[in-house]
This record gives C-alpha cells, structure tokens and sequence, in this order.
C-alpha cells in the first residue's frame, strides 16, 4: 500500500492533501506589515470551520522566504495553530526552513501531545536527535534524489513519504528510491509506513484502518 503523507494534488492512492483534509495558515501567507489584531480577527473565523479534517497543517515556520512576517510574528501564528491541534487533538502537518532551533524552543516551553509531521525535513543529525524527543515524524520526497543522509537515520517508526507539491517524481518512484536506500523490502517499507501513517491521522480509537482510509479517499475533493 502505497501512502502518499503530504500532496498539493490530488491522485490515486491514499494521500493527505494540503487544504482538502487539512486546515491552516501558512507562513508565505503573512504578508508583512503583518498586523496581529488583523490576523486573530480572521484567525477566529478559520476556527469556526465545521468540515472535517484530519490535521492542523501545512502551517510552520521560515527563516528563508523573502517578503513575509518576521519569524516572531511566525511563532505567535505558529503557537495559534498548536492549540487549535491540541483542541481538536489533531496532528500538526509543519514547513520548517532554517527554523528547527525556533521550532524546538517552541516545543520545549510548549506541551503538545499529539503527532508532529515536519514535511520534506531538512534539518541535520543533532537537530533530529532534539526532534525525536517529541512524537515527530520526519518525510521525505524529491529531496531524495539528491540526498538520502537523513533517511538513512530516521527510526523507521517515525518515517512517512510523501510528493509535495511536485510532480516530476510519483508516489511510487519515491517508495522505490527510499527502499534501495534503506536496503529493505519495498513490502517491508509499505507495511512499517502504513503503521505509521495510521499512527499518525487515525486518532479515533472506534474507526477501523478500512473505514479510516476509506473516508479519506471519499473527500479528496471539496464539496
């Protein structure tokens, strides 16, 4: 079974897709000059969204995206959706760019118990070994094409894949290049990734993985 984590399109298979089955304000969205009272005014109305989800995301922080808000306004629109997550008890799908030292001091003054995906990760060893004293989970995409170091070294419980929002590479063009590279079974990989997965998005004790995966499948488009 092959498992797209993260995609801006829709396609076949499973997936999560970016607005369709999540919710969230990204940071290339804070334009500056950012204006907090403007941002909880329409931050309140996001809140009151009654369509299902399945997580708070693609929200996050960046360090390197030219014309936006500046990275402590990003972290007061960061910590927003960290609660709306905990209230819903939701995971939190995370784009973080030169900014895993701003996330982890976020992390460590903040309590947040359900699953954290940080998407296409890019940080370096020590910050995963920071990373992994959260429930994180790290994916990965086209990126492997070009490097594998970090997948070479993430628990295998903690890894998902995905295609973001590209489409030189296919879901499975991704699963095959993370196998050679980890030297595993493609089988073996899509069971432990599929484990993970659910993990991660199925937080209702009372739905079957079926059913679960069914009911994703059934809203990849709105409306």
């Amino acid at each position: 079974m092959l498992i797209d984590s993260h995609s801006h399109r829709a396609n076949s298979g499973i997936q999560i897709i970016v607005n369709v089955h999540t919710l969230a304000v990204h940071p290339w969205e804070l334009k500056i000059p950012f204006d907090k009272k403007s941002f909880d005014k329409e931050w309140e109305k996001i809140k009151l969204t009654t369509e299902k989800i399945y997580a708070i995301g693609e929200c996050g922080l960046d360090r390197v995206h030219e014309g936006i808000a500046d990275i402590e306004d990003q972290k007061y629109v960061l910590s927003k959706h960290f609660e709306l997550a905990s209230e819903r008890k939701l995971p939190i799908i995370l784009h973080t760019v030169r900014a895993y030292s701003d996330l982890l001091g976020m992390l460590k003054s903040n309590k947040f118990h359900h699953p954290i995906m940080l998407h296409a990760y890019g940080g370096n060893e020590h910050e995963m070994h920071e990373l992994l004293k959260y429930p994180t989970y790290f994916t990965y995409g086209k990126r492997l094409f070009n490097t594998d170091k970090m997948l070479k070294i993430t628990p295998i419980d903690r890894l998902l894949l995905e295609t973001g929002d590209q489409d030189e590479y296919s879901i499975g063009d991704i699963y095959k290049k993370a196998a050679e590279s980890l030297g595993i079974n493609q089988n073996d990989l899509e069971a432990q990734l599929e484990k993970n997965f659910l993990t991660v998005f199925n937080k209702l004790d009372d739905v079957s993985a079926t059913d679960f995966i069914k009911d994703l499948n059934s809203r990849k488009t709105r409306g």
